[in-house]
């Protein structure tokens, strides 16, 4: 079976249980394994402001490490209701840019992600799967405060890191994908990418 090595590098413990658990599901679907680098910002409590100036020196060492993708993502931390979504892309624009010196050489190989406001619309999304509750209406969340879904998705708006990765697991084990990408245009930004990816990687590599 083919192997994909691939590095996280993200700002918040969620993102290190959802993203891996999400990768898993959409590669075994194609017949394919993924493995994670080493090499992320949990060992030094990871943040947005280390993603930006450190995602580039930690995914230079990935690739050098043997990875073949790096996932790179921050959360907006604000709303963006537009149709246009311009703050979405103004923040993919800085993390480009912070990114730039690897984007060179391995851009086709870098996926970029920013959740709108934060990973905890998309965990809300599909958090009632977990609780028999009820469906969000698509691009209903993201006008909602952070705190108010992380009360909502984690039972606490300053839950325990233990709580935060039981729940992202969780949601991510039993979450639909495909419905996720219609609740939430930043999600659907990630997924197409990945979906992209994965499909190129599947091909180019077959005998």
């Amino acid at each position: 079976m083919k192997s994909i090595k691939y590095a996280l590098i993200a700002e918040g413990y969620s993102e290190y249980k959802f993203i891996p658990v999400y990768l898993q599901r959409m590669t075994s679907s194609l017949g394919l394994q993924v493995k994670r680098s080493k090499i992320d910002l949990l060992k030094k409590q990871p943040s947005k402001s280390k993603v930006y100036n450190e995602a580039a020196k930690l995914g230079q060492s990935a690739f050098q490490d043997g990875a073949v993708l790096c996932l790179i993502g921050v959360d907006l931390d604000r709303p963006d209701q537009t149709p246009e979504q311009s703050d979405h892309t103004k923040e993919l624009k800085k993390l480009e840019n912070a990114v730039k010196p690897i984007l060179k050489k391995y851009g086709h190989q870098i996926k970029l992600y920013v959740p709108v406001q934060a990973i905890e619309h998309w965990l809300a999304y599909q958090k009632y799967r977990l609780d028999d509750g009820k469906r969000p209406a698509n691009n209903s969340l993201e006008k909602n405060h952070q705190d108010e879904l992380k009360a909502f998705v984690y039972g606490d708006k300053k839950a325990k890191q233990w709580k935060i990765e039981e729940v992202a697991q969780t949601v991510a084990e039993k979450a639909d994908f495909e419905e996720l990408a219609k609740q939430s245009r930043s999600f659907d930004h990630f997924h197409k990418q990945i979906v992209t990816f994965l499909a190129s990687y599947n091909n180019t590599t077959k005998p």
